[in-house]
């Protein structure tokens, strides 16, 4: 339990670990490791903003079928922000558009899903995006309508829904 270990292994969000004591400020590992404690939290800790779990993961690298902290694409993004709350959620965006109701004229809010075909991001507020991309390379905060325009123009056309889940 030193600061000055060397790391030993890499653990993602979410992963589940047996906590067998304490000292000082770190977990003891049921394995003999000690973990920061201030970086884990009880596996009944839930987070309900979803786009504050979102922002956790600003620049991770886009991975396309990534889920973690390693690399990470559009729907794994939301779909770890909805478990950390919680919440279940289908692994890819076209599934995942399909599982809660359209926003339809109710105004945007943090938290609504915003949908293309094949690409998904979580509103932050009414006006900005977060969401892996390949534009980017990673996990990126955007203005809603730049984000809308550009993915526009390539393969993804305009917004297909926007959802609230």
């Amino acid at each position: 339990a030193d600061i000055k270990s060397r790391e030993i292994a890499a653990l993602s969000f979410g992963a589940r670990l047996t906590v067998v004591d304490t000292q000082g400020r770190f977990a003891a590992l049921a394995d003999g490791s000690f973990v920061p404690a201030m970086h884990i939290s009880p596996v009944a800790t839930q987070s309900t903003d979803i786009a504050l779990t979102a922002e956790a993961f600003l620049g991770t690298p886009y991975l396309w079928g990534g889920n973690s902290g390693f690399g990470i694409d559009c729907s794994g993004l939301v779909q770890l922000a909805l478990h950390a709350a919680g919440r279940t959620c289908p692994r890819d965006s076209d599934l995942q558009a399909r599982e809660w109701q359209d926003v339809g004229n109710r105004p945007l809010a943090r938290g609504d899903l915003v949908f293309w075909d094949g690409h998904v991001g979580l509103l932050l507020d009414a006006n900005t995006l977060i969401h892996a991309n390949a534009h980017h390379m990673a996990v990126a905060i955007e203005p809603l309508a730049t984000a809308r325009e550009r993915i526009a123009q390539m393969e993804f056309g305009d917004v297909t829904t926007i959802r609230r889940p």
